[in-house]
Order: C-alpha cells, then structure tokens, then sequence
C-alpha cells in the first residue's frame, strides 16, 4: 500500500515538472513592454545637450559600439570575430551627429555614481575602440543642476573642437596705438589748490548743475 502510494506522489511530481515545461515552451515571448524608454537622467540629459547645441545637430540614444566602429582589414579571423562580439555587446549613451549629412561627432557616455552605479568604471574596450577609430568620446557625471552653458562649452571643446565664443563687448573698441598715456608731470592737486579752483569756477559750475538738474526732471 505505502509502495503505490509513493508511486502516484512521484507520478504526480513528473507530471507537473513536464507540464511546467511544456508551458515555458508553448509561450517564446514572456515580454510586457516597459513604462519608459529612457531613465529620468538620459531624458533630461538629452533636452539639454540638444539645447546646447541647436538644430545643426541630432541626437541618437544607446546606440551599438558595432554600429560606429568597422573592423580593419588584415585582421585575423579569430581576433575579428572577438572584437566583433565585444563591440555588438557594448552600447553608447548619446552619440553627436550632423543632423542634414549623419556624419558621427563624438560620443557622450553618463556616469552614474548613485543608485546602481551606472558606468563609474571606465570600459577600456570602449575608450580603447573608440580611441583606435579617432571618435571623440567624453564621460559625464549625472548631476541635477547641469546649465545648458557648461554643457556647451564642454562638447565645443572635447568633441567638435572649437573654442568658447569670445564676449560681447559694446561700444566701440580704441585701439591700443590711439590711447593717449596720462603725462608723467599729472599728479594728484594738493588741498590748497583744489579749493582755490573751486572757489575760481564756482559760477560756471552752479550754473552746469542747475542745467543738468532741469533736464533730468520728468517732462
């Protein structure tokens, strides 16, 4: 009796154990889609590289290593099937584009130092392949209070090359030859002599202030 009574709780088991299996089988897309595509940091980093650098530009998110970057030619088979599957296993955060000719820039990679700790360690396959492919390429570390004037100056200078703007001055600029120098014999007047020239020109300078007084007053 005990002996058909562990047969059925075994026949029992397998059954369930085959019929799990058959239910993982029958079912190949145990997928729900996502409530986001990009995590708070990567959309607000996004809104302001494309603030910084204008309509001249297109931005492209997680982009492949592999899709960037070409195997040279004279490679062994084994090394280039190696360093083919590195780089289809590798993703870049933000690549920098001309947006009319798709003409790749540089390559922006987040750092994150907080919560999971997202790419604080630097890849030396990525940095190396893209160092080998003469992409620029900067790290960033995640912040909340970015300025759309530090993130422009950063990529003009690590990625595009160019130089921070020069300031606006206004007016008109002397050149350096027409500034007269102040003659050596200028010095500063001594009590005695300030007072005696205002004493000398007290009418003439009454006479200035009660003007100028007159055509600051509203009209």
């Amino acid at each position: 009796m005990e002996l058909i009574l562990f047969a059925m709780i075994s026949l029992i088991v397998i059954v369930a154990m085959l019929a799990s299996r058959l239910n993982d089988n029958s079912f190949p897309f145990p997928f729900d889609r996502k409530s986001a595509l990009f995590t708070p940091a990567e959309k607000n980093f996004q809104n302001l590289v494309e603030q910084a650098l204008g309509s001249k530009f297109r931005i492209i998110n997680r982009v492949k290593l592999a899709d960037i970057v070409n195997i040279r030619n004279g490679i062994s088979t084994r090394a280039s099937q190696t360093a083919a599957n590195h780089a289809n296993s590798k993703y870049l955060d933000f690549v920098i584009c001309e947006r009319d000719t798709m003409k790749l820039l540089g390559v922006i990679d987040l750092v994150d130092t907080q919560g999971k700790g997202y790419k604080v360690k630097k890849d030396w396959f990525v940095s190396g392949a893209l160092e080998a492919a003469a992409i620029p390429h900067i790290r960033i570390k995640v912040k909340a209070n970015y300025t759309i004037d530090e993130i422009r100056a950063c990529i003009n200078s690590r990625i595009l090359g160019n130089k921070a703007p020069s300031p606006k001055v206004k007016g008109r600029i002397i050149p350096a030859p027409l500034v007269k120098a102040r003659p050596r014999t200028t010095g500063a007047l001594t009590p005695a002599a300030a007072q005696a020239m205002l004493q000398k020109d007290a009418p003439a300078i009454a006479g200035q202030l009660t003007s100028a007084q007159t055509a600051a007053l509203p009209h």
